[in-house]
């Protein structure tokens, strides 16, 4: 990426491509509910790399906050939403590990509705005169 482009670089594409990439992760999950077919093992890098680049994204938006009133209420939201999504994901790989597809699937589904529920808020959010994200992808 030249310079110019680099310094083009808006808060939304960089929160789009963080969103971009997790996308075959989160197809992965959709796949191992369907047909039941998955470990623990694969579960776990599926659910990791998702939580990866939501806490890429997280830390991004954050950044952008910085010196705003509205950070730390937002920053509390975010780990809280990180938590959950990470609570659901250990049960799943446990549930994977142990067989019970039913249960598995519920869990995934749960897990893809609510990391697409985080990326619609981190997507959705507005800043006024967002701080320079350059260098940040």
């Amino acid at each position: 990426m030249s310079a110019t482009a680099a310094a083009a670089t808006t808060l939304e594409d960089v929160l789009r491509e963080r969103h971009r990439r997790c996308l075959p992760a989160l197809a992965r999950l959709k796949l191992l509910a369907r047909n039941g077919r998955g470990t623990g093992t694969d579960v776990r890098a599926a659910t990791t790399e998702v939580l990866k680049e939501l806490e890429a994204a997280e830390t991004v938006l954050l950044d952008a906050f910085s010196g705003s009133v509205r950070r730390e209420a937002l920053a509390h939201f975010l780990a809280c939403r990180v938590n959950r999504l990470t609570i659901v994901a250990e049960h799943a790989a446990a549930t994977a590990d142990a067989g019970d597809l039913p249960v598995l699937r519920r869990l995934l589904y749960q897990f893809h509705a609510l990391a697409e529920a985080m990326w619609k808020v981190q997507l959705g959010l507005r800043i006024r005169n967002p701080r320079s994200i350059a260098g940040r992808t």
